[in-house]
């Protein structure tokens, strides 16, 4: 029977590394159509902002590569306007991947709240996402300092605090906690599975990287024939399209990977403190529960991967 993901007991699982990955597209499948509402009304509109900014900036340089030095009095992008505008896609970039984790991470946290019949809306998730955003932001900026000076001082610091701290944003929106426990947690869960982690990123990683490539494609077209001095009809709007495309791309790609790590996340989570199979136990004589498979509830650990 197909997994709907409506029930806590069906995120709470000991999962191993193949499984992790099947239930990450499983969820997709089986929730794909009221997460993409969720995503379409909170996240795209911020999306649409960065990737026209960004195809403004982009347009400007290829001016400017076009008009050769009579470019330069005019800025490094063509124009101030130009520059600006590419500001605002970089901007707005860092503020749709910060909007899609909070989005992602509070949809399934309410999914597994609320019952089996009852649909997420983005009027349910977008309060939450307001007050979850910032504290993702604060948090975020932190990590990003205390990962960037392990990578100063020597590279391998640097790659084991940026695998350890991957489950953060998950832990913080599920466990709802200050950031000193919310970091301690994260090196208490992935203590002992810290390949394991670090396979599952990597693999997600070509995965979104070579998918990616697709979303690139009409941009490095574009790139190609204007390096060539073919003559493009429509050209600005066309560079503002295809990096429009391109972002957008890439934040859809985005959500597999952080879905991975929160089902990572959940199989940590059962691994050490058996929270599903509490539920699952407390549940017996209750209510009808989903059927559990046994071999989700194993007691062997999954080892390196």
């Amino acid at each position: 029977m197909r997994n709907t993901f409506t029930h806590e007991l069906d995120y709470r699982q000991e999962r191993d590394f193949g499984q992790k990955i099947n239930a990450t597209f499983a969820f997709l499948q089986a929730q794909g159509r009221p997460l993409g509402r969720v995503l379409l009304y909170i996240v795209l509109p911020v999306a649409l902002l960065s990737g026209i900014g960004m195809g403004i900036g982009q347009a400007g340089i290829f001016s400017m590569l076009g008009q050769g030095s009579r470019s330069m009095t005019a800025g490094p992008f063509g124009s101030v306007s130009n520059g600006l505008a590419f500001a605002i896609g970089v901007a707005g970039a860092l503020l749709t991947y910060l909007l899609l984790t909070a989005t992602l991470y509070e949809y399934v946290r309410l999914r597994m709240a609320l019952p089996a019949e009852e649909e997420v809306t983005p009027a349910l998730v977008w309060p939450h996402v307001r007050t979850s955003a910032w504290w993702i932001l604060l948090s975020g900026i932190v990590l990003a300092v205390l990962t960037s000076v392990g990578f100063v001082f020597l590279f391998f610091p640097g790659v084991y605090l940026a695998v350890a701290l991957s489950p953060f944003f998950a832990v913080m929106i599920m466990e709802r906690n200050g950031f000193s426990k919310n970091f301690s947690r994260c090196f208490e869960l992935v203590s002992g599975y810290w390949w394991a982690t670090f396979g599952l990123l990597f693999v997600m990683w070509i995965i979104q990287s070579f998918v990616g490539l697709v979303f690139q494609i009409p941009t490095y077209l574009l790139m190609g024939l204007k390096m060539a001095s073919i003559p493009i009809p429509g050209e600005g709007i066309l560079t503002i399209a295809t990096r429009t495309f391109a972002t957008i791309g890439q934040v859809l790609l985005y959500a597999p990977t952080m879905l991975a790590l929160l089902f990572q996340y959940f199989n940590l989570i059962e691994i050490k403190d058996g929270v599903g199979m509490r539920h699952l136990v407390d549940s017996i004589g209750q209510q009808p529960t989903t059927p559990v498979s046994s071999a989700a509830y194993r007691p062997d650990e999954e080892g390196e991967y």
